[in-house]
């Protein structure tokens, strides 16, 4: 039985066709030709062509959609060119001029998305090597995918699947986060963009800390990132309030349920027990 829908991530960055910005045209790529992901499928060139064809913007039941984070309700923009080429499925996109396609573009623009990935059926595979064989040799790949049904292609705000697993990342870890915390500082975004991100980067901060306790002692930091994942049930038992980051102030937890805090006094958006937070 083929599975129904799958991920693939590629860590190609857009770009912004028009210079300015105005446009919103949006470029990069969906996925990559080539190489060996982390379930050991090598999607090959080709393998896009009929579902562009029958799916693509061009066609007559033009389908695939461009959205953020694989979410159906945050579509980014409508997809004006989608093709393959040597490195891979390329797409051109409008996008919207909805909050969160303004947003995409400012966060294009300071260059805090860096991944893409694709929703998919796979209709056509062939096998490379056994598994037995790949578990030996996993340079090698274990399958081939020669077609796919292309349902969606993705921007990434924070980090692909496949891209979290080496310990050899950590450094690009942290700069994400370094990004992250930048963007939330400084830009012009929406509060929802915001509160997102920093949701996003508790996350991140808390794979960052449980991949540094698996290195060896000599390489490990001496004090892990302070920033915790997830509001834990400890944070949710502080009590109604908690200490507001920017004001140092008590505050009532009133959004405990979504995981973050608006300060009633300024207005600040944070995650409890974070130090970092985003001043409207």
């Amino acid at each position: 039985m083929k599975e129904i829908y799958s991920y693939k991530d590629c860590n190609i960055a857009p770009v912004i066709k028009d210079l300015d910005g105005k446009k919103g045209i949006v470029t990069g790529y969906f996925s990559h030709f080539g190489n060996v992901d982390a379930d050991g499928d090598i999607i090959v060139q080709g393998a896009f062509s009929k579902t562009i064809n029958e799916n693509g913007p061009k066609s007559t039941k033009f389908r695939i959609k461009h959205l953020f984070n694989h979410d159906p309700s945050q579509p980014l923009g409508v997809i004006q060119e989608l093709k393959e080429d040597t490195i891979g499925l390329y797409y051109e996109s409008k996008v919207g001029t909805h909050g969160l396609g303004q947003d995409f573009i400012k966060m294009v623009d300071s260059g805090l998305i860096s991944e893409h990935s694709i929703g998919f059926q796979t209709m056509q595979s062939k096998e490379i090597q056994t598994y037995e064989e790949y578990q030996k040799n996993k340079g090698k790949g274990w399958k081939e995918i020669t077609q796919i049904k292309l349902w969606e292609g993705s921007s990434l705000s924070a980090w692909g699947a496949n891209e979290m697993t080496p310990l050899t990342g950590m450094k690009d870890l942290k700069d994400k986060s370094e990004q992250i915390t930048k963007f939330c500082k400084d830009s012009s975004a929406t509060d929802e963009t915001i509160e997102m991100l920093l949701l996003y980067n508790g996350q991140l901060v808390q794979m960052i800390n449980d991949l540094q306790t698996k290195q060896p002692a000599s390489l490990r930091e001496e004090t892990p990132i302070q920033t915790p994942a997830i509001v834990t049930d400890e944070i949710k038992a502080f009590g109604p309030t908690t200490e507001c980051p920017a004001c140092h102030g008590l505050t009532k937890n009133t959004m405990a349920e979504k995981d973050y805090c608006i300060c009633h006094r300024c207005k600040s958006v944070f995650v409890p027990g974070s130090k970092l937070f985003y001043k409207p």
